[in-house]
């Protein structure tokens, strides 16, 4: 009897059992999980802010500089490399092919803005990925993002006024 209890009490002293331990895996598994989705969903959520306030900014901008452009009527005055001298750019064209925008609209002045045009305007805080640029329509004062911001529905929005409309909350 003495030998089956000292038994007893070396089995219970052995450490955590296999179903202790799978418990244990699971739980933590589950906050690692749940903390890499929260963390994922911040970022696309100060994504989405960071190309709004961008896209505003540029905005800003394009008001201020067609106000100057209605009283002068100088093209040099408007900002940027005409769309149409870009045509030829494979970014440009995979854009363009997404029949967003009709470059050769008329009364339309569509212009691309890299990295060099933002500094130019006083926007050197705003940084693009080599490749993408921001189209700006001074007549409407529209900004488009080429690469564009995929939401939670699955769509792709490229125009300022379609992703001010996006719902932070439900970004995923």
């Amino acid at each position: 009897m003495h030998i089956l209890c000292e038994y007893k009490n070396m089995k219970s002293e052995k450490g955590m059992t296999l179903v202790t331990t799978a418990i244990l895996v699971i739980v933590i598994a589950t906050l690692v999980f749940a903390f890499v989705y929260y963390a994922r969903l911040q970022m696309a959520k100060e994504s989405l802010q960071d190309l709004k306030t961008d896209m505003l900014l540029i905005q800003a901008k394009v008001s201020t500089i067609e106000g100057e452009y209605t009283l002068n009527k100088k093209d040099d005055v408007l900002k940027g490399i005409k769309l149409s001298e870009m045509q030829e750019d494979e970014t440009i064209k995979q854009f363009l092919e997404k029949s967003i925008i009709d470059a050769n609209e008329k009364g339309k002045q569509y212009y691309v803005l890299n990295n060099d045009n933002l500094s130019e305007l006083g926007l050197n805080k705003i940084i693009l990925e080599e490749g993408n640029y921001y189209i700006v329509e001074y007549t409407t004062k529209e900004v488009y993002y080429i690469k564009g911001f995929t939401y939670s529905d699955g769509n792709t929005y490229y125009k300022l006024s379609e992703i001010e409309e996006l719902d932070i909350e439900n970004v995923k």
